[in-house]
């Protein structure tokens, strides 16, 4: 019986992930630029190209003439299970290789004379939450997760206008497009069941705001608030191999549920301690707290009573407020015009002990990045960035059921990451 609850429970946070179009820690993606990637992702304080749109939309104003930018970033992550302790076993399990690529486009246009000077527009596409994980179907957490793969779209038509020489402001609009797919096992069941969901989202609205100040000529200092953003979510479970028997307890069919999606800020200082060489150091927080809990209605209830049925689940999460601290810095060498450049950041993770699983085996990590630029031509520029993204191993001997999902043991994983952005400027 309680298996059987544990497993509506798992289904539940299985769909709950699923509807975030998902993660910093958690299920963020922050890499929007190879320029802004290859420096840490330290970047809000000067946003000198037209991913301003997402690291700060007020830095449009300061740049010149229209832009296209447009690139991808290959995410290789690879993660190894050990346990679960909880059942006295110290078993080595893998995910399987993935290869994830979300990419950013961003058009921009700043007038930098006439009447409109000043004053700067443009949209972007962007993922800032996704991404996936897949197991092998016999592993031994198949009743928690065995895929999912979810995608969020951030469509921002933005605006910028330089007060003076000094001082600009941008302000922007979020539009939120994503959809979901997940599979896992329903044990207890000879032959054993599956279940598959597939979900949208509906389109979802938020905003996003930045502020440059520029007090001296070689420092510059960035704040920017992108707001949280709460998604419905539509979707459809379907149980594999279901035996006719169980038809009125697993009917499948619509579930509904939502998530907030944390609100984000940053605030960064930018200093040219010398010709050709800027520093940046950026403090960006996430407002995880806000995913507290996961609640799935299944519109379609069981039509029999027994213990052992579908039926609606709240799943508690509380996920804690998270940290990530940026440094970063780009050299242009004199005479060939290559930009060099180099970056770190600490990531710190939002889950707890008791709510952390395999769907997401997050813990703090360590980016160390580089990259360069090179300008082909007078208007056209190549951005190229590496990640090598390093968790630290995380141990949990707290989860439990029915709160959590009873898989104690270690997590360890890495991530590498390759970004290239192409930009046309004229």
């Amino acid at each position: 019986m309680k298996r059987s609850i544990l497993t509506l429970a798992v289904v539940a946070a299985c769909v709950v992930i699923a509807r975030l179009p998902v993660s910093a820690g958690g299920f963020q993606l922050n890499e929007h630029g190879a320029r802004a990637m290859a420096q840490g992702g330290a970047f809000c304080a000067r946003a000198s190209d037209a991913s301003a749109l997402y690291f700060n939309p007020a830095g449009l104003s300061f740049q010149r003439g229209f832009q296209v930018m447009g690139g991808a970033t290959l995410i290789m992550p690879s993660y190894t299970f050990y346990g679960p302790s909880n059942l006295q076993r110290n078993d080595k399990w893998e995910m399987e290789s993935q290869l994830f690529y979300p990419p950013n486009l961003y058009i921009t246009n700043t007038w930098n004379d006439g009447l409109l000077s000043g004053f700067a527009a443009g949209v972007g596409l962007n993922v800032p939450f996704g991404l996936g994980t897949r197991w092998a179907d016999d592993w031994i957490g198949k009743a928690v997760t065995r895929e999912i793969e979810l995608q969020t779209f951030y469509i921002t038509p933005t605006v910028s206008y330089a007060i003076n020489d000094m001082i600009a402001v941008g302000a922007g609009a979020n539009i939120v497009l994503s959809n979901v797919n997940l599979r896992r096992a329903v044990p207890n069941f000879s032959p054993e069941m599956g279940l598959e969901l597939e979900g949208t989202g509906k389109t979802a609205v938020s905003w996003n705001a930045g502020l440059m100040f520029r007090p001296m000529d070689d420092v510059s200092i960035g704040l920017t608030y992108r707001s949280n953003t709460p998604i419905d979510f539509e979707g459809t479970a379907s149980f594999i191999g279901r035996p006719n028997s169980v038809a009125a307890l697993f009917p499948g069919g619509d579930v509904l549920t939502g998530i907030d999606l944390p609100a984000t800020w940053y605030a960064g200082v930018a200093w040219m301690p010398m010709e050709n060489l800027e520093l940046e150091f950026d403090y960006q927080g996430i407002g995880w707290s806000s995913y507290d809990k996961l609640t799935i209605d299944f519109v379609n209830d069981a039509t029999t009573d027994p213990v052992i049925k579908q039926a609606d689940v709240t799943s508690p999460k509380n996920y804690e407020d998270a940290f990530i601290i940026r440094f970063g810095g780009e050299y242009t060498l004199p005479l060939l015009g290559l930009k060099l450049r180099a970056g770190y950041f600490y990531d710190s993770n939002p889950v707890p002990d008791a709510h952390l699983e395999p769907l997401l085996p997050d813990a703090d990590r360590h980016g160390l990045n580089i990259g360069a630029g090179f300008n082909l031509g007078s208007n056209l520029t190549v951005d190229v960035a590496y990640l090598n993204l390093m968790f630290l191993n995380r141990t949990t001997t707290a989860t439990s059921a029915p709160d959590g999902v009873y898989l104690d043991g270690t997590y360890t994983g890495n991530a590498q990451l390759f970004g290239l952005d192409i930009t046309y400027r004229f």
